[in-house]
């Protein structure tokens, strides 16, 4: 199957009338995850938006994400044109079908979600722990104390 015949077929099954694929790419915003799809030869590579890296903790949410690279069926980047966390997938056309590409993108957006989700709760995770080694007061919560 063709690259548009896939992408038009994708954008009927899920009611997507201004979906169009020009220069053999897509992109498409997937529950506020940006998916983009474009035809390399004869493989398609599948890209999802994760965020923006964490200004603290950095190195160790990428040691996270390269470990968890290798049980995964896709691969972390970072976008050189944003400097956003990406998950990529790539696919050979001949191995697709309307229904493993809809199912390519939908397993890519789960994946992007759950990555999205723990970049989230990093963030105050490294902004709490640099507050503490700075000296700062300790807050109120579940797994801060205060002795009295």
């Amino acid at each position: 199957m063709e690259f548009k015949e896939l992408v038009e077929a994708f954008a009927k099954r899920h009611g997507i009338a201004d979906l169009v694929s020009e220069d053999d790419g897509i992109s498409i915003d997937i529950d506020d995850i940006v998916v983009s799809v474009v035809a390399v030869g004869g493989e398609i590579a599948i890209a999802a938006e994760i965020g923006e890296p964490p200004v603290e903790g950095r190195a160790e949410f990428a040691d996270a994400m390269l470990e968890a690279g290798m049980e995964s069926v896709a691969f972390f980047v970072k976008s050189a044109e944003t400097g956003k966390y990406m998950l990529m997938r790539r696919l050979s056309m001949l191995a697709l079908d309307v229904t493993a590409f809809d199912n390519a993108i939908e397993s890519i957006v789960n994946m992007a979600e759950v990555w999205r989700k723990m970049l989230d709760d990093f963030r105050p995770a490294a902004k709490t722990t640099t507050e503490r080694a700075e000296g700062a007061a300790p807050s109120f919560g579940s797994i801060d104390f205060v002795q009295v």
